[in-house]
């Protein structure tokens, strides 16, 4: 097994833990994984960071934006995108679907092949559960990453082999307010 680790952003779930972010900064988000070398995993390299989120159709009229941040991200070193499709209804509010399988699938088919020592997830819901316990069973160590415990179902943090907090100082930064004036990535 390969000494490196692998990080799983469900950017949906980093979005929700700021409210009045403005767009995710995604080379503050990768250097944040690059420090882990220096930190939380002495010894272990990091290869990069897959980043999942819902996707407008082309012919939605904020893709052109949404593209350009996209472009944004996918241009930082280390960032891989994977991208699920946003549903709208007028019953309900904006979802990413087809995102959490994706990073399942990654998440599996990573660990069987090897590729990563550890994987940090940046996710919540238990429907990771499954994807956990068969990454675990090929020998990864799993870690969450979260600025709040709370937000992580219960399930998780269980079967996690522990968890890394992202200080509140750092998800500033990550996900800057609105009035602040956030670099183009």
């Amino acid at each position: 097994m390969a000494d490196a680790f692998v990080g799983f952003v469900d950017a949906g779930v980093l979005r929700s833990l700021r409210k009045d972010y403005f767009r995710p900064q995604g080379t503050v988000i990768a250097d944040w994984f690059r420090g882990l070398e220096q930190n939380e995993l002495r010894g272990e390299r990091f290869l990069r960071l897959y980043w999942y989120d819902g996707r407008y159709d082309p012919s939605h009229p904020r893709y052109p934006s949404q593209r350009r941040f996209f472009d944004a991200i996918g241009q930082t070193p280390g960032i891989q995108m994977r991208f699920g499709h946003l549903v709208e209804r007028a019953d309900a509010p904006l979802q990413q679907k087809g995102v959490d399988t994706l990073l399942v699938l990654d998440l599996v088919r990573l660990s069987g092949r090897a590729v990563c020592s550890t994987a940090i997830l940046i996710v919540n819901d238990r429907d990771f559960a499954e994807a956990i316990r068969a990454a675990q069973d090929f020998g990864v160590r799993i870690l969450i990453a979260t600025a709040n415990r709370r937000a992580v179902a219960r399930e998780i943090r269980e079967l996690a082999d522990g968890v890394i907090d992202i200080s509140e100082e750092k998800l500033r930064e990550m996900l800057p307010n609105r009035q602040q004036s956030p670099s183009p990535s």
